[in-house]
């Protein structure tokens, strides 16, 4: 598969249509998406991807009438051009790189994509994991440029080249010793059209993106405002079934990921009993505290660090990030591979007192699914209540080996 894109053109004829009460519906937008997986891609005869499911997903509560179907396709670089010179263009997904800041207004991020060096496997592969001492393909327009110079690759050793197929093919010749693309479509790549694709092996991470909607700046601000704050609902409207829709997505495409540094078991713990004993002071001035994000029940450094308490019959009584279902019988609900986790931390704390529960979750502020643990503690408050206080952690890549070369 040649590195295309897809564009959507849309005569919208939407005279002044109001979306959502935040902007105006150009009458003209057109989109253009590449074809990029997991991102964008096709898939007998279907357009599919995180990227193209998320947007997608926004149009539509916005209102706007468009769906995938409409998409056409167009290389790359002459996509991005339009975009670059026609107003109510926009591209996705873009990475936005500090050269393309001031190109473009932006919506998302819609998830996060790791720039790897791909090469051959031989016994010096891993010696040669330096940028700087290697000759790099990488194909033109790709922001992997931009990464790779911040990485310290020598700009002349950089070969550009006009498709992904190219890149793969010079390595496995011998032409370049490695080329730079993200994590996922290089692997993808390599397995379309390397001859030998167990002879690949991944080599230094040089950067991870953050992909987004890119914009033309002449598009209506308001227009643009909308669809971002739509992406960003996408990431906290936790459903009846306890997940959100950007998790649903992504579970679609993606396995869970691990933490490269993530925060101690022992802090997790130490939360967790700070909060039971706030619990058993003084329930209604501590579930109070909680729910207003105040220290020690969520951490000022760092919003991965938070308390959290159920009730025994799985309502949730007090969470200091997100309070939407506060007050919600969360019985039932799972992660968004079908675990019950809720239920699963009330059975342990009832049966055991306290322990640890796994699954996989996600917060507006993290890109991706990750393997995370939670540490919960039987409590009876002060109100005579019995609580389940608790606190989580996403786990490393030490603990969670499976995702390690995923992250």
């Amino acid at each position: 598969m040649n590195r295309w894109l897809f564009t959507g053109v849309f005569a919208l004829l939407l005279l002044s249509v109001s979306v959502s009460g935040a902007g105006i519906i150009p009458e003209d937008l057109r989109i253009i998406t590449e074809v990029y997986p997991p991102y964008n891609y096709e898939e007998n005869g279907t357009l599919k991807g995180i990227a193209m499911d998320l947007v997608e997903e926004v149009l539509d509560r916005l209102g706007t009438g468009i769906d995938r179907d409409s998409f056409e396709i167009l290389p790359w670089e002459e996509g991005y051009a339009i975009a670059r010179n026609r107003t109510n263009t926009s591209l996705f997904s873009t990475a936005r790189t500090p050269g393309r800041e001031d190109q473009f207004l932006w919506a998302g991020p819609l998830a996060s994509d790791r720039k790897l060096l791909f090469m051959r496997a031989d016994p010096d592969s891993s010696a040669r994991a330096d940028p700087a001492s290697l000759t790099i393909a990488v194909v033109s327009g790709n922001s992997a440029l931009e990464y790779l110079i911040s990485a310290g690759a020598d700009p002349e050793a950089i070969i550009t080249v006009p498709t992904i197929s190219s890149a793969v093919l010079m390595v496995e010749n011998g032409t370049a010793d490695a080329f730079a693309y993200g994590e996922y479509a290089g692997r993808e790549a390599i397995d379309r059209y390397a001859e030998d694709p167990s002879g690949f092996v991944e080599g230094a991470a040089i950067g991870e993106a953050s992909e987004y909607i890119a914009f033309h700046p002449g598009t209506d601000p308001a227009f643009v405002t909308a669809v971002d704050t739509g992406i960003q609902e996408l990431k906290r409207d936790r459903a009846e079934t306890g997940i959100t829709t950007y998790e649903a997505i992504l579970s679609r495409y993606l396995p869970a990921r691990c933490d490269p540094a993530p925060i101690s078991r022992e802090s997790i713990i130490s939360l967790t009993d700070t909060t039971a004993s706030a619990l058993q002071t003084g329930a209604d001035e501590a579930i109070a505290a909680i729910n207003a994000g105040n220290p020690p029940f969520r951490d000022e450094s760092d919003s991965d660090l938070y308390a959290f308490v159920f009730d025994t019959g799985v309502h949730l009584v007090a969470n200091a990030v997100n309070q939407q279902h506060v007050g919600r019988n969360l019985s039932g609900t799972t992660d968004a591979y079908g675990k019950p986790f809720r239920d699963e931390m009330i059975t342990l704390a009832r049966e055991n007192g306290s322990g640890w529960v796994s699954y996989v979750y996600s917060n507006p502020d993290s890109l991706g699914l990750y393997q995370k643990e939670s540490y919960v503690k039987l409590v009876t408050g002060s109100d005579g209540a019995e609580y389940v206080a608790g606190s989580g952690r996403y786990l490393s890549c030490t603990e969670f080996p499976a995702a390690a070369a995923r992250i």
